[in-house]
């Protein structure tokens, strides 16, 4: 009877954590972005636009610049933007890459790795329909935390977003969060 007791005890206590907002069957990015109560900004695309992608090959001692720019939404969302690599960012050479988020204001860049120079990224989406002042231009954490990145500006001019040379010490995630 008391295995009974314990047995039913050990259950609803599992049955109750399960159940918590802080319960990791949410997935850390939700989790966290709740917790903040920022998350990323949502585009209003659908599921069938494609993500705009830009790549050059770089030799980290020279340097570089890569472009991009195009359209989702039959048009009606415009992205365009760039990426400086300083001369002496990284030793050899590098194929970086650039990927816009097919659902979301934010970019995909790779090879991940860090920098001894940090890159410096500019970029606007125009063609949305946004207000507001509490947007930051952020690092998209491992565990889904939000942390803001050092830049010259960033935030929604006139419906548009921007950030103007955002400091990029590493590839990953980033974008803006509300």
């Amino acid at each position: 009877m008391r295995r009974l007791i314990y047995f039913t005890f050990v259950a609803m206590g599992l049955i109750l954590a399960g159940c918590s907002d802080q319960s990791s069957l949410v997935g850390p990015t939700q989790q966290i972005s709740q917790q903040q109560g920022r998350t990323l900004i949502d585009l209003p695309v659908s599921s069938l636009d494609k993500s705009i992608k830009a790549s050059e090959k770089i030799d980290g001692a020279k340097g570089g610049t890569i472009e991009f720019e195009g359209t989702l939404s039959k048009g009606k969302i415009k992205i365009e933007g760039s990426l400086v690599i300083p001369a002496g960012a990284f030793t050899g050479t590098r194929k970086i890459s650039i990927k816009t988020d097919k659902t979301t204001a934010s970019f995909k860049f790779g090879p991940s790795g860090t920098f001894d120079i940090p890159l410096l990224f500019s970029a606007t989406i125009s063609g949305l329909d946004l207000d507001g002042n509490n947007v930051n231009f952020v690092y998209v954490g491992p565990n889904g935390e939000l942390i803001n990145i050092v830049s010259e500006a960033s935030g929604i001019n006139d419906g548009v977003l921007y950030v103007v040379n955002a400091q990029l010490d590493h590839f990953s995630r980033y974008g803006w969060a509300k």
